[in-house]
């Protein structure tokens, strides 16, 4: 009896040492809908064969990975090796998300988590508001009828001038020079404009998302010639996808939402997030400009 008590203390002591030696961790378990955490993995090497995990889209269907490091490899000073790796996850639907364990080999898996994602609690008073409020027209040419009449006599007199009176038989062509302004070049200075402003530093979240999602749109437009600022989010995504990296397309979705939960949800995103959204702008400008040549 005492030997069959022993040995089950050896086997015990066994899986709590594997356990230690392999950990999945997670922030929380519990986030509202477009919010980022981390999910992390830690394995100390036992001389055995295992298995790392290739993730990169999503862990598991509804929980979408927005970005991961490399396998970090650390050597001990007692000649162990430990490999380390981050993940930051999100997920875009609420509902309860079960993270199942993971398998680095028959002796190597860590624990299943439960994460639950809930919405945002909008009042039911909340009323839906435009975009942008509708702008009146100031003024009607027919306010300036007298002026214009001013224009075409001028104009027509020196045109008769250059008909009849112009006995020069030598044609004057001037080339006429366009200055053309790459649609990287507007939106890297709208958002370097923005960014001194230091709105978000100054607690006005919803107007900072505001411009930095009107900035985008705008360059969205002139460049991929796509009418970003009358379409959703999701539709902008649909239609520039072709067009750009996976990657940049993620990023792209990322920042969007995260401007309208904070434009229509009354979202307050972290400072972290918030000097995020500049960099990730600016990422996006940078990596699908065109330089205009003359």
């Amino acid at each position: 009896m005492k030997k069959l008590i022993i040995f089950i203390l050896i086997i015990l002591s066994n899986k709590i040492s594997l356990a230690e030696n392999f950990q999945a961790t997670l922030d929380t378990n519990a986030i509202l809908i477009g919010q980022q955490i981390k999910f992390s993995l830690k394995c100390s090497d036992l001389n055995s064969e295992i298995n790392w995990p290739i993730l990169t889209d999503s862990i598991l269907n509804g929980i979408e990975i927005i970005k991961f490091s490399k396998i970090d490899t650390i050597y001990n000073k007692d000649t162990s090796i430990t490999y380390y790796q981050e993940f930051i996850i999100t997920a875009w639907d609420s509902g309860a998300y079960y993270i199942p364990p993971i398998k680095l080999n028959n002796n190597l898996v860590s624990e299943g988590f439960l994460l639950n994602v809930f919405s945002i609690d909008i009042k039911e008073s909340d009323s839906l508001k435009d975009i942008k409020e509708q702008i009146e027209a100031k003024f009607s040419l027919l306010d300036y009828w007298i002026w214009i009449l001013v224009l075409l006599i001028v104009l027509l007199v020196i045109y008769l001038f250059n008909k009849f009176f112009n006995k020069s038989n030598q044609t004057a062509t001037t080339k006429k020079v366009v200055i053309k302004i790459a649609p990287n070049i507007i939106a890297t200075n709208a958002l370097d404009k923005l960014e001194k402003k230091k709105l978000w530093q100054e607690g006005k979240i919803k107007e900072y998302y505001s411009e930095i999602s009107e900035i985008l749109r705008t360059y969205i437009d002139s460049r991929f010639n796509i009418i970003a600022l009358e379409l959703t989010t999701e539709e902008i995504i649909n239609k520039i996808s072709k067009n750009i990296s996976s990657e940049s397309t993620k990023e792209l979705r990322t920042l969007l939402l995260r401007s309208d939960l904070a434009k229509f949800a009354k979202s307050k995103p972290i400072d972290v997030e918030n000097n995020e959204s500049m960099l990730l702008a600016k990422k996006l400008v940078d990596q699908t400009k065109v330089e205009i040549h003359e």
